[in-house]
Formats: C-alpha cells, structure tokens, sequence
C-alpha cells in the first residue's frame, strides 16, 4: 500500500525552500507580455490601412517619396511598441521574437530609403523592401497582440474568481449585531446570516433551519438542507431562513478560499508560460547576425574593401530576410491544428503547455471510480438486514441518490428502473464528497454512503461488508440501519496497458481513491499498479499531491469529479475524464471525453509530433527564406535588380508552406 510521501510539516518547509529559490531564479518574461493587448490591437489595424496603401502604390508607381513616407509612419506609430519590447529585451540580456523583428524591420527599411533615394552606390538585390518590412510589422503585431490577450484573459478570469469571495458579515455582540468584513472574523466568533447572503465563513449551525446553494463547494445543483450542527461553507448561498452559525475556520482557511486560490495558481501557471517564437529568436537572431556579416565578409576579401559600400546593400537584405514572416506562424498554425486534431479523438486541450507538463511529469495519480475504471457501475448485490427490508432498502437509496450525479448515482437509479422501484420526492438532499449523501424525503432522513461516514454518524453497520471487494453503498432511514448494496466496477478498456505505457517511460503511477481497501487492492493489481492508497478524501488528495510537488516532482492528477477539484488544481497538469457538462470545465488542462484510456497515448503522441511540426516549421521558414535570399542575390550579380514582389511573394509562400505542414497535426496516430 502507498504510504504519504512526506509529512505535512516538511512538506512545507520543501515547499517553502522552492518558492525561495525560485524567487532568486525569476525566469525571463518577454517585455511584450506585459504591453496591454489594445496598444497591439489599433496599431495592428493601422498598419493594415498603411500595408495597403503601400501595395496600391507600388502596383500604380507613384512617387518614392510618398512610399517612404508611408513606411516611416509604419515604423514609428505601429512598430514602435516592437523596437520598444525588443530593445528592453536585449538590454535585459535576453534575445526574443520582438528584438528579432526589430532588427530586420530597421534593416528592411534602412535597405529601401537608401535604395529609393540612391543615397550610396550599392548592388541591391531587390528594388526595395517596404512592402516586406511592413507586412513582417503587421504580422508581428497581430501575434503579439494574441499572446497578450491570452494573459489579459487570465486576469480578468482571477479578478472575478474575487466576486465569490463574502465581503461582509453580521456579528453577534451580546444581543446586538455588528456589520465586519467577513476577513475580520476569528474562531469561535457567532454570525447570523439571512436568507439571500452569503457565508463569511466556514462554521457550524447552532440555531436554526434552512437549505442552502453549496453548487460552488460541491458542483451539485439542488440545494442542501441544514440543520443543527450541520456544517456550512465560506460562500455558499443560505436559501430559506435564518442561521446562526459558529466560525470553526475563518475565510482565509476555509475551504472556498482554498479551491480559489488553487484555481489563482492554476491560472497564472496557465499565462506565465513564454511563447516558444521567443524560445527560437534566442538562436534565430544570432545565427541570422553572423551569416550576414560572414557573406559581407566574404565579398570584400573577394572584390576588395574599397567596395564596402557596394556590397552593404547585401549585407541589409540578408538582415532584413532573415526574420521570416513565415516565422509568426510556425508555432501558431500547428497549436489551432493540435487543439482540432485531438477534438476528433474526443479530447479538448484547454492549455497546450500542459503536453510539456505531462510528457516530462514523473508521477502520474489516478482516481479510481470513473477515471481508471470505466466509471459505470452496475449494482452487483443487495444485503438487507432482513428480507422484508429489501425494498425499502432499494427505495431508500434510489430516492437519496436520484438527483446526484456520478457513477454510483446512476448505478442505483438504474437498478431502480430495472426492478421498478419509483424513488420518492426528495425536498433537499446534501452530497458529502468522500462520504456519501444525506437526502429529506417527507419526514425521513436517509443516510446513504461509506463504512466510516456510517460509523461517524453512530449507525453500527454489518460486520461482514468488510469482506465485499465491491463497492459498498450503506443505506440508514431515519437512524435505522436497513442494509447496503455492492457495486462492481471494470477497468476502462485499454487500462492495463496505458499503465504499462507509462511504466515504461519511467512514470510512477500511484492509485488514489475514497473506496474501501479491497476494492481499490483489486483494482489496482488488475491494472498493474503497486502503489495505492484507500479511503481518501478530497482534501487528502490534494495534500499528497502539494507534498510531492514540494519535494521538486512534477506531478499529472488524472481525475473524474468535482471533488478531485483541488488535486487537479494542485498539479502540474490536470486531466479530466467528463461528460462536458461539469462545472469545472474551464479550470482543468485537458478534458477527455473518451470511453476507453488511449487518451494517455494520444497526449504523448501529439507532444511529440506538435514539437516535432514546430522545429520543422522554423527549420522550413529560415531555411527558404535563406534560399530566397540566396537566389535574389545570385540574379542580381548576372543582371539587374529583382521587383521588390519577389520578396512579398516569396515570404507569402513560405507561409503557405509552413499552414501545409501544419495541418498534419488533424492526423493523430
């Protein structure tokens, strides 16, 4: 069995230690990143207008003049925010997509005024670069642009995680009441709260009735009903009456503070990745510098150094050429086609940097119900306490568990269907994740759930459950213990051998599930894993997964219900198997919505084919944009000057190029 991997007291202190050293290593952001997404946004639509007057012009032939004019507005109204970002970029030691255009920008348009204006006598390849130079300023902006908007929507998404939070509470003084902010509020302190407003705090009811929304803790859309020393949550709803609850964790602990500020972390984890086109300027740029002055080089030592000037003109054209336009596509065209190719296989990725995750991660946890396993249970055995309790027992059960959703929920219900057992009205039922469910039925009160929540709850339950390898289900109606059900469960076709696929990539697989000992031991050696542990909490999972991580491990969470929210949150990557209609969709990394397990396969796959497309899209941009530079200079040596279309025309189609390629990512083998 799994043993946890650190105590909680040195696992803060490991985790301590990295947020230190990771404050001494901060890693470089592009100053791009942090322009707001609107000063990319009206400077791209203007350097479209300036792009087309540039094209009319120099289709029609008019004036050198006017273009130049033209161009200059290009460079100083839309591409200064680029020269701006780049030059902070490499004063800050650091090369990146915007210090790589820049350069060729100021190159492209230093090549053309000479040119234009024959300011020095030289050999230029082609008439002039204008049009090439503010189509790559046009591109660049329309990327740095879509870059910013991602993290801008991160931010607004972590503001408004801050409307959930309760901002005010009534605190009982004596027999007056005092209006606080609910961050105010200590343990122990007594709060009413009226119907319509929000909990300050995580507490227990002390006096009075009611039902209360708890969708945003539980993902369960019925309220719950709460009565007398029931607990209550920071943030839910109260729906129906009065309450006076005691404080037992103020909201800085309470558990809505901690799925928040898990999801914060996700987010930030989700934006602060850098783009990988600045990753490729770092050795795009350098290499581009030393072949140009390396050709410069080499035609002074062959016509001599009297003819600098002449051979200048070879040299700005080289520099401008060397940024592709072709380049602002390379990683984008093949990210859209990744996202649609995975689509097809039933898979949605939500953060592509989370394949990186998942390919280089070390330990890999797995829920079991409904992730490892198929997810749909069937009931296997029904063991009442006494035969005339058998129906009561199953009616009991499905009226608890008819409005829940997850597998066990619909193993019950369509048992129910299939003996004709017609649940009754439930008026407010309450889910505990891990537990069970506590359901109001007329004037019953239903328990239904796990061997210890039973126990907890003071019902003496039949000794020989611990026997069942199933899944138990225990069933109380009004404090009486009726009985249980069994459910059996089956792996996900594929299991066994996605766990063999990750054991041979040196994985370690741990199995993690709210099930009894038995169940989660037989399911675990049917799919070859030794590592596992039972009776988990929601809360417990997400402590495993913190103390892992703060001893350095890069941990994948593999999931299936809102109550694995937070280890999910907690990990380096987080999948989903779902049904896409759960409330967290939009705070998970991937979302599988297959019925079997070569989802796993698929994720490696498309990494490694992704990153693969990408090298060769760069690879295929620098490399033709080269030979276009190439045979433009070799023309111009046995003739004149080539029309500047051939340097728009030929960058066109290397973007062409580098979308064909691009769309191999729709095929995933």
């Amino acid at each position: 069995m799994f043993r946890f991997p650190l105590p909680v007291e040195r696992a803060a202190t490991a985790h301590k230690m990295m947020n230190f050293f990771s404050s001494i290593s901060v890693p470089f952001t592009p100053a791009a990143l942090s322009v707001p997404s609107k000063d990319f946004t009206y400077r791209f639509f203007l350097s479209v207008c300036l792009l087309g007057l540039v094209l009319c012009s120099q289709l029609l032939h008019h004036s050198a003049l006017g273009i130049f004019i033209l161009a200059v507005m290009d460079l100083l109204f839309c591409a200064d925010i680029l020269i701006r970002c780049g030059v902070k970029d490499i004063f800050h030691g650091r090369c990146s997509f915007s210090a790589l255009v820049s350069v060729s920008i100021l190159c492209g348009l230093l090549y053309s005024a000479i040119s234009s204006f024959e300011l020095v006598r030289w050999r230029g390849p082609v008439t002039d670069l204008y049009a090439y130079a503010m189509l790559l300023i046009t591109l660049a902006l329309w990327i740095e642009r879509r870059l910013s908007k991602e993290k801008e929507k991160t931010h607004v998404f972590i503001k408004k995680l801050d409307d959930f939070l309760p901002k005010s509470a009534r605190l009982c003084v004596g027999r007056d009441f005092r209006k606080v902010f609910a961050r105010e509020l200590h343990k122990g302190d007594l709060i009413l709260v009226k119907p319509g407003e929000r909990l300050a705090a995580d507490g227990i009811i002390r006096k009075g009735k009611t039902s209360v929304d708890e969708q945003l803790i539980t993902g369960n859309m019925m309220p719950t009903a709460k009565r007398l020393d029931n607990r209550v949550y920071a943030g839910t709803l109260n729906k129906s009456d009065n309450i006076y609850v005691e404080i037992t964790e103020p909201l800085e602990n309470s558990a809505l503070m901690g799925i928040i500020s898990a999801i914060k972390n996700g987010e930030r984890n989700r934006s602060g990745a850098r783009s990988l086109l600045d990753g490729y300027a770092a050795w795009i740029l350098p290499f581009m510098g030393i072949c140009a002055c390396l050709l410069y080089s080499g035609l002074l030592v062959r016509y001599g150094f009297t003819h600098w000037a002449t051979y200048l003109g070879v040299f700005l054209f080289v520099m401008a050429l060397f940024c592709p336009a072709a380049l602002s596509f390379a990683v984008v065209f093949p990210s859209f086609f990744a996202r649609r190719g995975a689509a097809r296989l039933k898979i949605k990725i939500q953060n592509l940097h989370a394949l990186e995750k998942i390919h280089n991660a070390q330990t890999f946890f797995f829920d079991k119900t409904g992730t490892l396993t198929y997810g749909e249970l069937r009931v296997s055995g029904v063991y009442p306490v006494s035969e005339t309790a058998r129906t009561p027992l199953v009616e009991a059960i499905c009226t608890a568990e008819q409005l829940v959703d997850g597998p066990f929920a619909d193993a019950v219900n369509t048992y129910a269907k299939e003996h004709k057992i017609k649940p009754k009205k439930v008026l407010a039922f309450e889910v505990l994740p891990g537990l069970g469910v506590q359901a109001t039925s007329q004037k019953n009160q239903i328990l239904a759930g796990s061997i210890p929540w039973m126990n907890e709850q003071g019902i003496t339950v039949s000794q020989q459950i611990t026997q069942q390898c199933e899944a138990v289900i225990c069933v109380a109606v009004n404090g009486t213990y009726l009985g249980y059900i069994t459910l059996a469960d089956e792996l996900r076709p594929g299991a066994a051998d996605m766990v063999q696929f990750l054991k041979d990539r040196q994985k370690e697989i741990i199995l993690v599930s709210g099930d009894n000992e038995s169940s989660v031991s037989a399911m675990a050696k049917e799919a070859g894993i030794e590592k596992y542990n039972f009776f988990v909490l929601p809360k417990t999972k997400a402590e495993i997964v913190s103390n892992l991580r703060g001893l350095g491990q890069q941990i994948v969470m593999v999931g299936d219900g809102f109550n694995d929210i937070i280890a999910l949150l907690q990990a380096d990557a987080g999948l989903v198997f779902s049904s896409g209609r759960n409330v967290y969709n939009n705070w998970v990394d991937i979302i599988i919505k297959r019925r079997d397990s070569k989802a796993v396969y698929y994720l490696f796959a498309i990494h490694t084919k992704l990153q693969r497309i990408i090298r060769q899209n760069v690879v295929l941009s620098v490399l033709l944009s080269a030979v276009l530079a190439a045979g433009l200079v070799w023309k111009s040596s046995q003739a004149q000057a080539s029309s500047w279309q051939w340097a728009v025309g030929g960058a066109l189609g290397a973007v062409v190029v580098v979308w064909l390629n691009s769309t191999r990512m729709l095929r995933i083998k």
